[in-house]
C-alpha cells in the first residue's frame, strides 16, 4: 500500500499557522492586563477595629465591641477589570488623574501619610479637649509634600524639612506665615532645607495663587502644599497616645479615632458590645467633616457586621442612598459634631439587653 494519494501537509505552513495564534494570543493578553489606562477602580476596603492601632500609657482597656475605621480600596484599572468593574455595582471608575491632581505617586503617597498623621493629631486633640486632659503641643517641622506644578517655580522636593525662611526658624504653619508676611510675588528668596539629614540652601520664587481655604483671595506662597509633623503631649504621662504604624492613609478616620480615645481615657465601654464603624474628619474641638468615598465605606463596614455606621452631615445623603440599594439592618446615623456621635452611642444601648 503507498500513501501517494494521501493529502500533502507543509510543515512551515502549518508551523506558521501556530505562531500566529501564538502571538495573537500575547497581544490579547497585553490589551487585557498589561496595557495602561488612564483608570483607576474605587471599591469598598477593609473596615478595621481601631483599638489595635493606638496605646494608651493606663489606658482603660475595657472593650466588649469595636470602633471599627472603614477604607476604600483603590486600583489601577487594566482592560480586564475594567470590563468586570463595569458589572459589579460597588465599583467606581474614575480617571487616575483626578486622584494625583499633577502629583506623581510618591507625592501622593506622602500626602496620605502626612494627612494621617494629621488625622491623628486631631483625633488626639478632640478626646483631651472633650475629657479635660491638659497637653501642651511639640512641633516638630514642617515638610514639603508637593509642588503645585501650574504655580511652583523652587527647587525643593517631597520631604524637604523647611528648616529657615530667610533667616527665619519654622517649626509650624504660623512660622511660614510670619516669614512671608509683606513679601510679594516675584520674589526669590534663600530657604534652608533639611534633606537625606543634611542642610542645605535651595532657591524658592513667591507666587499669588488662590487656595482652598480662602477661595476669594489670592495669597502669597512657594505653591507647594506643606505637612506639619506634631506631638501632643499631656501633662499626666499616663494618658500619653501613641499610635502604631500602619499603611492605612488620608485624613477620613478622625472621628473613629476619637471615639476610641475617648473610650481608654474614660471608664467604661462606649461601644456597649457593638460593632461601630465609621468616617470622618475631626477638628479639635470635635467638628466632624467631610470625605470622600463613602458609598464604599458603608458596604465595607456591613461586609464586617456593623450594627451602626457614623457619616459625616454632609455626606449622609449619599451613604443613605447607597444604604437604601443594600440588603442590610446597619443604622446609619448623621453626626456633625463628636457630641452627635455620643448621643448614638447612648442611644444605642447594650448588646443583648
Amino acid at each position: 500500500m503507498t500513501d501517494e494519494n494521501l493529502p500533502y501537509k507543509n510543515p512551515v505552513k502549518n508551523s506558521w499557522s501556530a505562531w500566529k495564534w501564538f502571538v495573537a494570543g500575547l497581544l490579547l493578553i497585553y490589551f487585557l492586563v498589561f496595557m495602561p489606562t488612564p483608570y483607576v477602580i474605587y471599591e469598598p476596603g477593609s473596615a478595621e477595629a481601631v483599638k489595635p492601632m493606638v496605646e494608651v500609657a493606663a489606658g482603660d482597656n475595657v472593650e466588649r465591641g469595636t470602633f471599627m475605621l472603614t477604607t476604600v480600596r483603590r486600583t489601577y484599572a487594566n482592560m480586564a477589570l475594567l470590563a468586570w468593574s463595569s458589572l459589579d455595582k460597588n465599583t467606581q471608575i474614575a480617571k487616575k488623574e483626578d486622584a494625583l491632581q499633577g502629583r506623581s505617586e510618591a507625592e501622593y503617597s506622602t500626602a496620605l501619610t502626612f494627612m494621617m498623621s494629621g488625622s491623628q493629631s486631631n483625633a488626639v486633640l478632640a478626646a483631651y479637649n472633650k475629657v479635660g486632659v491638659p497637653y501642651q503641643i511639640v512641633k516638630h517641622g514642617i515638610f514639603v509634600i508637593y509642588n503645585d506644578p501650574k504655580i511652583a517655580h523652587n527647587e525643593f522636593v517631597t520631604n524637604d524639612r523647611i528648616d529657615t525662611i530667610e533667616g527665619i526658624k519654622t517649626n509650624g504653619y504660623e512660622d511660614i506665615q510670619k516669614a512671608l508676611h509683606n513679601r510679594k510675588a516675584g520674589e526669590t528668596l534663600t530657604v534652608k532645607v533639611e534633606r537625606e539629614g543634611k542642610l542645605i540652601d535651595v532657591k524658592a520664587t513667591l507666587a499669588a495663587f488662590v487656595s482652598s481655604q480662602s477661595p476669594d483671595k489670592k495669597i502669597i506662597g512657594f505653591g507647594i502644599q506643606y505637612g506639619e509633623k506634631k506631638e501632643i503631649v499631656p501633662a499626666d504621662s499616663g494618658k500619653k497616645i501613641v499610635f502604631k504604624d500602619s499603611d492605612i492613609g488620608g485624613p477620613s478616620a478622625g472621628l473613629m479615632f476619637t471615639l476610641e480615645l475617648i473610650n481608654r481615657l474614660t471608664p467604661g465601654d462606649l461601644t456597649h458590645g457593638h460593632k461601630i464603624a465609621g468616617t470622618g474628619e475631626i477638628t479639635p474641638d470635635g467638628q466632624v467633616g467631610i470625605i470622600g468615598g463613602i458609598q464604599h465605606k458603608v458596604v465595607a463596614a456591613d461586609r464586617e457586621g456593623a450594627v451602626m455606621f457614623l457619616a459625616p452631615e454632609g455626606n449622609y445623603a449619599e451613604a443613605k442612598a447607597k444604604v437604601d440599594t443594600m440588603d442590610t439592618k446597619m443604622k446609619l446615623v448623621s453626626v456633625r459634631t463628636l457630641d452627635d456621635a455620643l448621643r448614638a452611642l447612648d442611644e444605642l444601648g447594650t448588646a443583648g439587653k
